[in-house]
């Protein structure tokens, strides 16, 4: 039972974060053809991909929608479950954020 509440936290938690990381840090190699700060350009885009880090760990916000309709009818295991991914995206993409903050240094 454990191992099921885990796998589905830990699947968002980890795309979310890997999003976040993944994208400020490709997106830094941008800089060498603007030559910008690569920090500079790192808080930019840092601040732009939380919000689509937590989209992508959703997998689409319908189908969470739809599992918390679902849940509202009497399955609350299915309930609990949507909110899992929903808390694992936004603590994933909260994570990859402080990370990479913590990397560059605090954000201005």
């Amino acid at each position: 039972m454990i191992f099921k509440v885990i796998k589905v936290f830990s699947i968002p938690f980890f795309t979310s974060m890997g999003v976040v990381i993944g994208g400020t840090l490709i997106g830094a190699l941008s800089s060498i053809f603007t030559s910008d700060s690569p920090i500079k350009v790192i808080n930019m885009i840092l601040k732009d991909i939380r919000l689509w880090a937590i989209l992508i760990g959703l997998g689409g916000s319908f189908s969470a929608i739809r599992g918390f309709e679902v849940g509202l009818k009497g399955e609350f295991t299915q309930l609990i479950k949507q909110g899992l991914i929903i808390l694992g995206a936004f603590l994933g993409s909260y994570a990859g954020f402080k990370i990479i903050s913590f990397i560059v240094g605090d954000l201005k």
